[in-house]
């Protein structure tokens, strides 16, 4: 498959332009006084904690240890076997948070997005001051391409925690696939303001170079953004595929085989492994046909 083909693969979770609300700019400077002006909301801390992408929650009760038995299934991407026991719990707490949660997290992996998109609504019913919760239903909403709810769903994120700057990040994606790389900059820009070293703004940056076929350029903003932090693991991709034009078919190959070690990261869910793979072998051909080159006398 040709690289081009890709990117627009990785386009289409946010792509249709015509369904991109007409008020983005003024919203962006609502919400820029907002995150200097309001509070941080939290989620409850002494109760529900995340490890990874699964809710847990502290304490010995029947519920906890269901729960916690379900998200630690989830981390070893067992989904089918963490939804059949969230929905036999499901049936004596169905007001429990991190039940609901976990399982539009079950859901989400295997493709269900109708179903998953149920269970984070009602996650959100539950516990509407979590951000995360709308960052799930509007890459749901982007993956189903309604673009307007989406913006809906980030917005309200950002209400509810003014340092959930990922919110940002994505409405910032959503322009980028539809190549309005000018409002996309202002998004990602926005987010860094609050936050200078946000690794997701700083990809943004990142991906409005590859977009201008600055490759070069591209890797030099990837290797500034600090790997410590949460990421998007879309990185490799774009930094792989920017070592790959260079031809720089060693990095590329060590990029794509990064990560293919996240096999639970959302990127996996609208690109196959097994791109990846022939990608890493087109990488080992052409380092192969180098190495052949320079043999000869």
């Amino acid at each position: 498959m040709k690289k081009t083909v890709l990117i627009a693969i990785l386009g289409v979770i946010f792509s249709t332009a015509a369904l991109i609300p007409d008020d983005s700019e003024s919203f962006l400077r609502d919400i820029l006084e907002y995150i200097r002006d309001v509070p941080e909301k939290q989620m409850p801390s002494e109760e529900i904690y995340f490890d990874g992408e699964a809710a847990f929650c502290t304490g010995k009760t029947r519920v906890a240890e269901e729960n916690n038995t379900a998200a630690s299934l989830i981390l070893e991407r067992k989904y089918k076997e963490a939804a059949d026991i969230l929905y036999a719990a499901l049936v004596n707490s169905p007001l429990f948070f991190p039940y609901r949660y976990n399982l539009g997290l079950c859901h989400l992996h295997m493709n269900e997005l109708d179903r998953a998109l149920l269970h984070f609504t009602k996650a959100k019913q539950l516990i509407p001051e979590f951000s995360g919760t709308y960052l799930q239903t509007g890459y749901i909403y982007c993956r189903k391409r309604r673009n307007m709810e989406a913006f809906g769903e980030f917005r309200e994120a950002i209400r509810q925690n003014k340092r959930e700057l990922n919110a940002l990040v994505l409405i910032g994606d959503i322009y980028y696939a539809n190549d309005e790389f000018s409002m996309a900059k202002k998004y990602y820009d926005a987010s860094l303001t609050v936050d200078p070293d946000f690794p997701n703004a700083l990809l943004g940056r990142a991906k409005l170079l590859f977009a201008q076929k600055e490759y070069l350029k591209t890797i030099e903003e990837i290797k500034k953004i600090k790997l410590s932090d949460a990421y998007d693991k879309a990185l490799h991709f774009y930094y792989a595929e920017s070592a790959y034009k260079t031809a720089d078919y060693g990095t590329a190959e060590e990029q794509y085989s990064t990560l293919l070690q996240y096999p639970a990261d959302k990127f996996f869910m609208t690109i196959p492994r097994s791109i990846v793979e022939r990608k890493i072998n087109a990488c080992r051909q052409a380092v192969y046909k180098e190495k052949l080159l320079d043999d000869q006398p």
